[in-house]
């Protein structure tokens, strides 16, 4: 009759998840330094290993999200159902957590420029500016891969998926 059949239940990340992490971030990251600052506390130094990391993850994001293009849009091969699932959610991890963290150096490097003639808040808003960078590489990656996901529709009005040429049908 009028049945069709599966409805996509997935949908790619919105931009108002993403905005809402940048601020949720930037509202963390403000809130962290006020905090500190009002007690009278020192305020932490970012660490040359968190940037490192955030850009290993973004290069790792950014990999696999050609290799999964090249795949999936280019050569349209199938993935693995438990393959596809876990570079999805790596995807959204990545677009939504580079997000946040991008926004929560930006507070961090907005805090501290009131402070540039001295040598500490200085390299705090260096430091957080290359985090910042490294973050939305990340976040980018993770839309990428997100958006490399996507199967593709096919070229006629046939339904039917794509074969995958690695496994074999053999079976029926």
């Amino acid at each position: 009759m009028g049945e069709s059949g599966p409805q996509p239940t997935l949908r790619p990340t919105g931009w108002q998840t993403i905005g809402v992490a940048v601020v949720v971030g930037a509202g963390l990251g403000w809130l962290l330094f006020s905090v500190l600052d009002l007690f009278d506390l020192p305020l932490p130094q970012l660490p040359l290993a968190v940037v490192a990391t955030t850009a290993v993850l973004a290069a790792f994001t950014a990999i696999q999200a050609w290799a999964t293009h090249r795949a999936v849009q280019v050569r349209h091969e199938l993935l693995e159902p438990q393959r596809a699932i876990r570079l999805v959610v790596l995807g959204k991890a990545s677009l939504l957590v580079g997000a946040a963290l991008a926004g929560g150096y930006a507070a961090i490097a907005g805090y501290s420029v009131s402070r540039w003639d001295a040598v500490l808040p200085r390299e705090r808003v260096i430091s957080s500016a290359v985090a910042v960078i490294t973050s939305a590489g990340l976040a980018v990656a993770g839309a990428f891969l997100e958006r490399a996901c996507r199967i593709p529709p096919s070229s006629d009005d046939d339904a039917t998926p794509p074969r995958n040429p690695d496994r074999s049908d053999d079976a029926s």
